[in-house]
């Protein structure tokens, strides 16, 4: 399936649930973008065939689904629970990550970062997070600001600095290599260069 298919299909599946209805344009987790003149899936929701589904109160939409915030799991009782060790500040240079779980510490340029665990697949990874197998040395990361609702770039934070516009009307991931495929799990890294975009991931919000 081409990315533009793949794309429309994700969309088409949010947004074919609108209804008009003078007090409640939209269905169930969803609201309606004056801008984008269509109804998109409230921020901590996810697309489902027919509209939006919301997720519990201690989730979030995380790659298309509901899943424990970055940094919580869940417990024997199915609520989310902060992870010892997982998230924690470190420093490769003076403060290392004790806990043998995550002892991993993860930092982006300097000596600083959080402390998650080394992967191979994202079946090792807490449903939050992605091990990034495009990389020497794979660990389990999260992308921030991926999915939320935006009208223009200024609403798009974190890793997800791109507003799609045209369609989700949600921040997703640009600059992605399409060899390496260094996107959240469940996306794909699409070539939109024939509309003149950079290289998006996409797939589920």
């Amino acid at each position: 399936m081409s990315a533009v298919l793949l794309t429309a299909t994700v969309i088409g599946t949010a947004i074919g649930a609108c209804l008009y209805d003078p007090d409640q344009r939209c269905g169930p987790a969803m609201h309606f973008v004056d801008v984008a003149n269509a109804c998109v899936c409230d921020a901590n929701a996810i697309a489902v065939p027919g509209g939006c589904k919301a997720c519990a109160a201690d989730e979030v939409a995380a790659g298309g689904a509901c899943a424990c915030p970055a940094g919580q799991t869940k417990n024997e009782s199915n609520v989310c629970v902060t992870v010892a060790g997982l998230g924690d500040a470190c420093d490769t240079a003076s403060s290392p990550c004790n806990n043998p779980m995550y002892s991993y510490c993860a930092t982006s340029g300097g000596t600083s970062g959080t402390c998650t665990r080394t992967c191979t697949s994202n079946a090792e990874c807490d449903a939050a997070y992605t091990c990034t197998t495009w990389g020497a040395h794979p660990y389990c990361r999260t992308f921030k600001g991926v999915g939320k609702s935006c009208t223009s770039p200024a609403d798009c934070t974190g890793d997800a600095m791109f507003c799609d516009t045209y369609q989700t009307h949600s921040c997703i991931v640009a600059g992605c290599d399409l060899v390496k495929n260094d996107c959240p799990r469940g996306q794909t890294c699409s070539d939109f260069s024939m509309f003149g975009l950079p290289n998006l991931c996409v797939g589920a919000p």
